[in-house]
């Protein structure tokens, strides 16, 4: 008997500057997916996750707007959501331009 393909859904996520700016946080829906099944791949300029719920499976691959470390991230799953602190590579901060 053949086994079914489960459908295959890309995550909600959400991308912002953590609260030092020195970094991002991620946050990854991934309702109803074990935190067994949970994969998380981190580069310097984007991040792939995948999860396995009973019905369907979570798979997506994000680019980021800057470099980060991503052998410096911290990821905890909790309720459903993947939580991810990734530094960035550099500093954010550049030179202050006046405004004419």
């Amino acid at each position: 008997m053949a086994t079914e393909e489960k459908r295959v859904i890309a995550p909600a996520v959400t991308v912002s500057h953590n609260d030092e700016d020195r970094g991002l946080r991620i946050a990854v829906n991934l309702a109803g997916a074990p935190k067994e099944s949970v994969e998380l791949e981190m580069g310097k300029e984007g991040f792939c996750v995948k999860a396995e719920a009973d019905e369907f499976r979570y798979e997506t691959c994000f680019m980021l707007a800057h470099r980060v470390r991503g052998d410096k991230a911290q990821a905890r799953f909790e309720s459903g959501l993947l939580t991810i602190q990734v530094p960035f590579e550099d500093t954010l901060r550049g030179h202050r331009v006046p405004i004419e």
